[in-house]
């Protein structure tokens, strides 16, 4: 065995330097063949970067499918399609996975292309597969595989072995899954398909890492990384750093875990494979959330969503909605986790997706334990305990082991035949060892269990008695706010009602004794006082909708650029009232992750406002700008400005601050804090950069989308 990753590393180089011929051979042969015969190259080359570059995967399987369809080469255009559909799977483009595999399978059935049927059978289980549909994946795969052993296609049951194997893993069937992976180890091994046992010591790493055997999962990792030539970068070399970052995290090394996580990213980014950038973006959000990095966290955690919504990668999707549910309870948006967490079980329940089912229960506990509502908390860390003692639970460590044995075992057969019967015996003496022990391990669980179960009842109840105390400085904090706003909102309704009252009496009163301009001021006077009471009750409707969580933010890519001109002209007039002039530098066309509706509203108050605060022939200048992951918004006026106290108490809804406008305009101060929750719930700050008599520059910032 010390041998071993010697010569994995001369078998692997030997391979790379024989691929790399070999592609350098088929582009010699395309300059001199002919156009029918550029088809089956174009195809040979396709396979051939497979596993290295999906763009180029593409590029040639888009080339070999043309020809093919020009000169009618059925069994080419399919085997083309297939690799048509692999990669779009892993670009994100699930409409497209699914119409090549479907014209791939009518072609081969209609054409009666056996092998090609077989094999784009087997495509489409993978598809099943990457979309988190594992029981109708396991159903289509193993038909597929017992074909192929009918046609003694051995490369396409190797490919249905994996992906079976892959499956189990999904549903938490780790005894299921190293037997499937081992299978297709031995496989790939007799038919000296080197590169496929880089991938296959992945696959082992990974079910030992869900088995949280982590040490012997690192090993199997590091393996395949000492084996992976990195001046071309591959999916086993990339997968392979990420997954030791899984293992680091899962050890609470979060700062070393990082360190891989930030090397796998750029990696799958040049591969441009979208699952595996989505399961690298939620690995970042969980270090960064233990990390208590919130506002990264939540971040790539969003990120990974909306990539595995996009790809219905419905088993990474799970993982991402229960991490973002622990981090909205952490910052107590309880509305939200719920949700998330809901959507979460819904989804294990519907695709019999199990290996996380434990950490859900154990989330929704602490989310009813959060919100004072013990007895469903209890419910829940009971399924989560019930889940952890069961048999198989219990048992599968043993039966971990066993399979391990055997297949290190089997990896020494290629070493040296003559240790065959020693190792069977001891196959066998390890088993009967294994067996005997079953029964003390077993009681040995039971007591652990009971003396946890004793332990965690304990700790909720000390728990409890914190959340109340908690609780009550929070809704204290929260009353007193409440009498604020609402002392607040009495004077400032009262003010514009008790000027209309006023006025419209003096009006009925007097009218006959008005000159014609008299009544027009009165009537201009009305119309103001009228305005700015609808004005007030707008915000504090608005903003009451957001405190009672009703306002559903929907985030999507928009062109902030086309956005703030669109808000720029419904204000033209109201600017010209004051002879302002409003201009906007619009630098390149910048693609944000936004709810439109929210930052609208945004964008339309803080341009009032700087009209608002701006001379007559003033100037207001608009702006947005990348900056790394963000795109800032910057609005600026040359008015009266703000010192700095002024500033400290815009945001703060306790304080009830507003100022009079240039030509005497009245506010209440809630639309900045409007503005400031619609631009934190689309995951942006805002801020305020200003000099008295000189001017004020209101600046937020959105999330740019990755192209």
């Amino acid at each position: 065995m010390r041998y071993l990753p010697i010569f994995f590393l001369f078998i692997l180089l030997s391979q790379f330097s024989y691929g790399q011929n070999k592609i350098d051979s088929l582009k010699l042969d395309l300059n001199k063949s002919e156009e029918k015969d550029k088809a089956y190259i174009y195809y040979l080359l396709a396979k051939e970067v497979f596993y290295k570059d999906t763009y180029q995967l593409i590029s040639y399987s888009k080339k070999a499918d043309s020809l093919a369809e020009r000169f009618q080469i059925d069994s080419i255009k399919v085997n083309a399609l297939n690799l048509l559909s692999y990669a779009s799977i892993h670009t994100g483009k699930l409409d497209d996975a699914i119409a090549y595999n479907k014209k791939a399978l009518d072609i081969s059935e209609s054409k009666h292309l056996n092998k090609e049927k077989i094999s784009s059978h087997f495509f489409k289980g993978y598809l099943l597969y990457a979309t988190g549909q594992s029981d109708s994946s396991i159903n289509v795969l193993n038909g597929a595989y017992k074909e192929a052993l009918n046609s003694k296609e051995l490369e396409i049951q190797l490919q249905c072995l994996n992906t079976i194997a892959a499956n189990h893993l999904n549903q938490g069937q780790y005894k299921d899954a190293l037997e499937k992976f081992t299978s297709a180890y031995q496989l790939a091994d007799s038919l000296k398909l080197y590169d496929k046992l880089i991938n296959l010591s992945l696959n082992i790493g990974t079910t030992f890492l869900y088995n949280e055997e982590l040490d012997k999962a690192i090993e199997y990792f590091e393996k395949v990384i000492a084996n992976s030539d990195t001046s071309s970068i591959s999916l086993a070399y990339a997968s392979a750093l990420n997954n030791i970052g899984s293992c680091h995290s899962r050890m609470a090394k979060h700062e070393k875990a990082l360190e891989y996580f930030e090397k796998a990213l750029p990696a799958h980014l040049k591969m441009n494979n979208k699952l595996q950038i989505a399961q690298v973006y939620a690995n970042l959000g969980q270090s960064h959330f233990f990390l208590n990095n919130s506002e990264l966290a939540s971040k790539y955690l969003q990120n990974a969503i909306r990539l595995n919504r996009k790809n219905k990668s419905q088993n990474h999707l799970i993982v991402n909605l229960i991490l973002i549910a622990k981090l909205d309870i952490s910052q107590k948006k309880f509305i939200q986790a719920e949700y998330h967490l809901d959507e979460a079980l819904e989804l294990t329940n519907k695709f019999n997706i199990n290996y996380n089912k434990t950490d859900l229960y154990q989330t929704y506990s602490s989310y009813f334990t959060t919100t004072k509502q013990f007895r469903k908390a209890l419910e829940y860390k009971q399924k989560e305990l019930y889940l952890k003692d069961s048999l198989f639970n219990i048992t599968r460590q043993q039966q971990i082991s066993e399979l391990q044995t055997k297949f290190e075992t089997k990896q020494k057969l290629v070493e040296n035949e003559s240790l065959r019967k020693d190792i069977s015996l001891n196959e066998l003496q390890i088993e009967k060892q294994n067996q005997n022990n079953n029964y003390l391990i077993l009681l040995s669980f039971i007591v652990i269990i009971l003396i946890l179960i004793l332990l965690n009842r304990a700790r909720i109840k000390k728990r409890s008695i914190q959340i109340i105390q908690d609780q009550k400085l929070e809704l204290e904090i929260l009353n007193k706010t409440k009498d604020k706003f609402f002392s607040i909102i009495a004077h400032d309704l009262r003010s514009p009602f008790n000027a209309l009252i006023g006025l419209s009496s003096l009006l009925h009163s007097s009218y006959n004794n008005l000159s014609d301009k008299e009544r027009k001021d009165f009537i201009n006077d009305i119309n103001t006082a009228s305005e700015n009471a609808y004005g007030l009750l707008d915000n504090l409707l608005t903003w009451s909708i957001i405190q009672q969580g009703n306002i559903v933010i929907q985030r999507n890519e928009e062109n902030i650029s086309a956005l703030i001109q669109e808000c720029i002209l419904p204000l033209q007039a109201t600017a010209k009232l004051k002879n302002i002039t409003i201009n906007y530098s619009d630098t390149e066309k910048q693609m944000v992750a936004i709810d439109i509706f929210s930052i609208r509203t945004v964008i339309l108050n803080l341009i009032s406002n700087a009209i608002k605060f701006t001379h007559e022939g003033g100037e207001i200048n608009l702006s947005s700008e990348k900056k790394g992951t963000k795109t800032i918004v910057s609005i600026s006026d040359n008015g009266i400005g703000m010192t700095q106290e002024q500033i400290d108490q815009l945001f703060k809804i306790d304080q009830g601050y507003s100022t009079t406008g240039t030509n005497n305009e009245t506010g209440t101060g809630l639309g900045l804090i409007l503005c400031q929750e619609f631009v934190q719930k689309n995951n942006g700050q805002i801020w305020i950069e200003s000099t008295k008599e000189i001017g004020s520059t209101f600046k937020f910032s959105l999330d740019t989308v990755i192209a």
